[in-house]
């Protein structure tokens, strides 16, 4: 767990600006707030749980605060901070063209895009999902919120099912774990000897990569936790078609989406988990990361 920093005294003489995002950006900036900082928000004009100040002006909300805090992932489109609750788009471009040096900045999973703004307009940030720590945590609601899914896409009980998992890292880890524990029949999918290893250690069945083709027929659900294309045309062939394929890997993801359509195997890129099922959670990880990063004290 990260370690606590609520009685960081130091950070509480700053501004923290919270803007964009998701519920867990609304969560957090309602963290902030409950525990005594002064958090002001911009691009939440229409989060109606959001107890902070939402300040409309984008020069006075960066030339007011002192640090902050993007969603998490920062952009899902060119020049455009992820921001649900925003009456307007707010763009990187212009955002960044307002922050001085003596700002922080803490963002989250930025892209190719985001990464190059930031380098053409000189901006230091620190990306707080690269923390391990919270990486690790996040990790949580991602393998509940699949569990989840697992019940309500198929018309099984997870009890009894073939589930296959492709990877074995952070995610996989934890999924087969719970997986394993509701009483399915698991596989993973890895590539290294040691994660093989361990996987049977762990009364799983461990499939090397180049076997994959084996299995992949008699699965019930499969899921996919690798960025990267595992699931093409010749792996989709082979799937039941009353399967359900549930990719949690980042976009573009791990499945050739177009032609799953086309022979109607089910498939669910579930992308966000932990905003969508358990944002106080996913905040709290966010709050702990940053203040940990800050090194308040």
């Amino acid at each position: 767990m990260l370690c606590k920093v609520d009685s960081a005294e130091g950070c509480k003489t700053m501004n923290f600006l919270i803007i964009g995002g998701d519920d867990r950006l609304v969560e957090l900036a309602n963290i902030f707030s409950g525990k005594g900082y002064k958090v002001y928000t911009h691009g939440m004009d229409k989060a109606a749980k959001c107890k902070a100040e939402n300040i409309q002006s984008l020069e006075e909300a960066v030339t007011r605060c002192d640090i902050i805090i993007g969603p998490i992932p920062f952009s899902k489109e060119t020049n455009k901070v992820n921001s649900n609750y925003s009456e307007e788009p707010i763009e990187i471009d212009h955002l960044f063209s307002k922050i001085t040096p003596e700002k922080k900045l803490y963002l989250g999973a930025l892209n190719k895009s985001a990464r190059e703004l930031a380098e053409k307009h000189g901006i230091q940030y620190q990306d707080y999902h690269k923390d391990e720590s919270y990486q690790i945590l996040n990790t949580i609601p991602t393998a509940e919120g699949a569990i989840a899914l697992m019940v309500s896409e198929t018309e099984r009980t997870v009890f009894g099912c073939k589930v296959l998992i492709l990877g074995y890292g952070r995610i996989g880890k934890l999924l087969s774990g719970y997986v394993k524990a509701l009483g399915a029949e698991v596989y993973v999918e890895a590539r290294k000897d040691e994660d093989l290893t361990w996987i049977e250690s762990k009364g799983m069945n461990a499939i090397p990569l180049d076997l994959l083709k084996n299995y992949i027929g008699d699965m019930d659900i499969i899921v996919n936790t690798v960025p990267a294309l595992l699931l093409d045309k010749e792996e989709l062939d082979l799937v039941k078609k009353d399967a359900l394929i549930l990719d949690l890997a980042s976009l573009p993801g791990g499945v050739n989406y177009a032609y799953a359509r086309q022979i109607e195997v089910k498939t669910i890129h579930a992308l966000g988990i932990p905003g969508k099922i358990a944002a106080k959670s996913a905040a709290e990880y966010i709050y702990e990361t940053v203040l940990k990063q800050l090194k308040c004290d």
